[in-house]
């Protein structure tokens, strides 16, 4: 049995994507202490695992929120990193400290951005894992900074430009990050390092575990070794969960042959007038069914039903695993996960958004050829009825999605991460050292 403490950010969209590996380590056997924001004890202990709460990140959800919408753009995510999650390290360093002594570890694992439990970790000297549920951020050769959106290039005129945006953003506006980083590491005794502190991570975990398939991600010809793409990691869904009564219209269109375009505003910025609203009127005229998620908000006051066309579905919830199989075209505003969890089911994507990592996953649908990118967080209905119109016409976007849905299938996800956790356990147990 190996002992494996999971460390996360307390948002859904780095608790959610652990959920399905947690389960499968619980399931083989070995124990899993969890610590993360106490709102998610019913995720935690739904797993198996012990929830250790977070207790040093009890305004860790109150200061996203207070963020909105605000880390757009590299200066935007930039500031989202450092309140969000370097500028806490300290408090939750001072927490796992003592979580480390009550259950001693054999491996901690740690979200990516969540960098104490990683720390800690090199701190005791025990193996170390990070676990990645968004694009690939790494420092590169062949890529420009994470945050601009912008395509790889491995060119020489690309390299050039790649090298010199490298050492502008990671070097100069992101000096403040490498700063704060630094003092924590000698505050906790660590080695200082050079390079950026983009790369950190990478550079002192055991295995960089990044989600998803080397297929949808920027090919890079420096790619650390650490790094290993698991594949999916989707949740379960609720098995449970009822179908809306108006399911039986959605398989009649598909049926018929007629498009059915899903449309998603995701689980942060939930503003339906950014989306949802706009890509109802974009389409009111289209022959297609139009499904749509209202993240929660009653139907009947996102859109009466007197003022709904007939071609137009809503609903609190519609479960993903059992919608998007029917769907010919998913619209969102370009979580990593959604994103995913489309292309695991071969659909091809409109996609729309740039706050915090949306600009690089909506970057690399429009690289990988599986959607189009609106490059905005407001659409306007023309840009969504020219977008999901081209998505239905021309087949390669369809074509792309299923060849990114192929090579999904064919890695294990959770099996092939877990895999990794075991092992760098196995290889790289050491005694542990006092704080």
């Amino acid at each position: 049995m190996t002992r494996v403490l999971f460390t996360t950010a307390a948002m859904a969209a780095h608790v959610r994507p652990a959920v399905p590996l947690v389960k499968e380590l619980v399931e083989g056997g070995h124990e899993v202490a969890w610590y993360t924001g106490p709102e998610f004890e019913e995720t935690v202990t739904g797993t198996g695992a012990r929830l250790v709460p977070a207790l040093a990140g009890t305004e860790f959800g109150n200061t996203l929120a207070r963020a909105g919408g605000k880390g757009r753009g590299f200066s935007g995510l930039n500031r989202l990193v450092l309140e969000l999650f370097l500028k806490p390290i300290p408090a939750y360093v001072r927490e796992l400290a003592v979580v480390f002594d009550d259950f001693r570890p054999d491996v901690i694992v740690s979200d990516h951005s969540f960098r104490a439990g990683l720390l800690v970790a090199e701190q005791r000297g025990v193996p170390r894992v990070a676990f990645s549920a968004g694009p690939l951020n790494l420092s590169s050769r062949d890529t420009a900074p994470f945050g601009l959106g912008w395509r790889p290039s491995s060119s020489m005129p690309g390299r050039l430009r790649n090298r010199f945006m490298n050492w502008l953003l990671y070097g100069i506006v992101y000096r403040e990050r490498q700063r704060v980083l630094g003092r924590v590491r000698a505050d906790m005794g660590l080695p200082a390092l050079g390079g950026y502190s983009v790369d950190w991570v990478v550079r002192t975990c055991d295995r960089y575990l990044q989600t998803g398939v080397p297929e949808f991600e920027y090919p890079r010809g420096d790619l650390p070794t650490s790094v290993r793409f698991v594949g999916p990691t989707q949740p379960e869904e609720d098995g449970t969960a009822p179908q809306p009564t108006w399911w039986p219209e959605v398989l009649r269109a598909r049926a018929a042959g007629r498009p059915v375009v899903f449309v998603t505003q995701g689980t942060i910025a939930t503003g339906l007038s950014r989306l949802i609203l706009p890509t109802i009127e974009a389409l009111a005229q289209e022959d297609v069914l139009v499904v749509a998620t209202t993240s929660g908000h009653d139907p009947d006051t996102v859109l009466p039903a007197g003022r709904r066309p007939d071609h137009v579905l809503l609903a609190p919830f519609v479960p993903y695993g059992a919608m998007l199989p029917l769907a010919d075209v998913l619209v969102t505003n370009g979580g990593y996960g959604g994103v995913q969890h489309a292309l695991s089911h071969g659909v091809p994507l409109v996609v729309s958004g740039t706050s915090e990592d949306r600009m690089e996953t909506n970057a690399r649908v429009v690289w990988a050829g599986a959607g189009i990118s609106l490059r905005t967080d407001t659409p306007t209905v023309a840009m969504l009825r020219r977008a999901v119109a081209t998505v239905l016409r021309d087949p390669s976007y369809r074509a792309r999605a299923q060849a990114l849905q192929r090579a999904l299938t064919a890695m294990s996800g959770t099996g092939r991460a877990s895999a990794a956790i075991l092992a760098a356990a196995a290889a790289g147990r050491a005694p542990t050292s006092g704080m």
